[in-house]
């Protein structure tokens, strides 16, 4: 964690503390770990236990329409980072504000991409162009009328770091500020279809850039659900003098029978090399001019033992294109929430 967030960290933990006799406060929290056992040529041949995953948020109203929320989170040995820390303000439905750093709102999985809100023990592979779960420091503005519900936001933008790879830090790289916004539209119940764009500048003189257009879609109802996104990434190559795209997808459907959730997914996306760590992989290498195009086929069970107690069993099918190499894994996920 840097000095800037271990501040803010203390800041907003100071300011839990010191409204707490004025206001209720809610805290909340999770934990997982997985086991993941991949074929000879995979990530993890000889069988690991792995990512030890949590995290602890507090919210509470301030004053009225005024209210805060903080989250802290934890990776495997890493120390506790910030991952949201914001004041919010709504007026009404039309003019709802968050002040701070906050998940940024592209497609649907960015903002609910904990181990306990998700059905698949591995991100899906598109999910490597951006930080996982994004966040970022600036302001966003939330909307809804009807059927619409409007996101919209301005922040300090993602930055390559000197090896190339994509990251999102507090301070800005440059005088350049990220934007984009989200548009979505619900149709009755459990049905809602999104259109996410972001653009902004990587380097520090702010000419070149980083551009991500989305598509996603949530299908709900008490039999089964069905969720996908789109995402394509197009940016400045910083010595090629050219633009670069690459693009991918997820599908995955799942019944709910009682308390078990069997589910399947089909990702095709373009990833940086044939065999990559799933969960702590990093971001888009804006370097790249190639990757590699991957197909995964996953099947799996969620089973809810308790209310906050879940388990899940997943086995992924791995296919690269004009490659031939044994990746496939099994993962299992035990995990909690409160």
């Amino acid at each position: 964690m840097t000095r800037s967030k271990r501040f803010l960290v203390i800041g907003l933990v100071a300011l839990s503390l010191s409204i707490y006799g004025q206001a209720q406060v809610k805290f909340s929290g999770y934990f997982s770990f997985e086991y993941l056992k991949s074929q000879a040529e995979g990530m993890y041949p000889q069988g690991t236990f792995e990512n030890l995953y949590g995290g602890l948020a507090a919210s509470g109203v301030i004053s009225g329409s005024l209210t805060f929320l903080t989250e802290v989170q934890a990776r495997s040995q890493e120390n506790f980072t910030l991952r949201q820390a914001y004041l919010s303000f709504q007026g009404s439905n039309l003019f709802q504000f968050k002040f701070g750093l906050f998940e940024i709102p592209f497609g649907q999985y960015n903002t609910s991409a904990r181990p306990y809100q998700t059905l698949t023990v591995l991100r899906p592979l598109v999910f490597h162009f951006f930080p996982y779960r994004w966040s970022d420091l600036g302001i966003c503005w939330e909307s809804n009328y009807k059927i619409i519900y409007l996101s919209t936001y301005i922040i300090n933008g993602l930055s390559a770091d000197e090896q190339g790879y994509l990251r999102s830090t507090i301070k800005d790289v440059n005088k350049n500020k990220g934007a984009g916004e989200r548009l979505g539209l619900r149709f009755g119940e459990g049905v809602e279809l999104g259109g996410s764009f972001y653009r902004g500048k990587y380097d520090s003189a702010g000419t070149k850039a980083i551009q991500f257009e989305g598509f996603d879609l949530v299908w709900v109802n008490p039999e089964w659900e069905v969720r996908g996104e789109y995402i394509k990434s197009i940016y400045d190559h910083p010595f090629l003098n050219q633009k670069m795209n690459f693009d991918g997808y997820y599908l995955i459907v799942s019944l709910v029978i009682k308390k078990l959730h069997p589910y399947f997914s089909y990702q095709k996306s373009a990833v940086p090399q044939c065999v990559v760590d799933d969960q702590n992989g990093p971001p888009l290498n804006i370097f790249l001019d190639s990757m590699v195009k991957k197909r995964r086929i996953a099947a799996g069970l969620k089973l809810d033992i308790l209310d906050n107690f879940y388990a899940k069993l997943e086995y992924d099918w791995n296919k690269e294109k004009n490659i031939s190499i044994k990746d496939n894994n099994l993962s299992i996920q035990l995990g909690f929430n409160f």
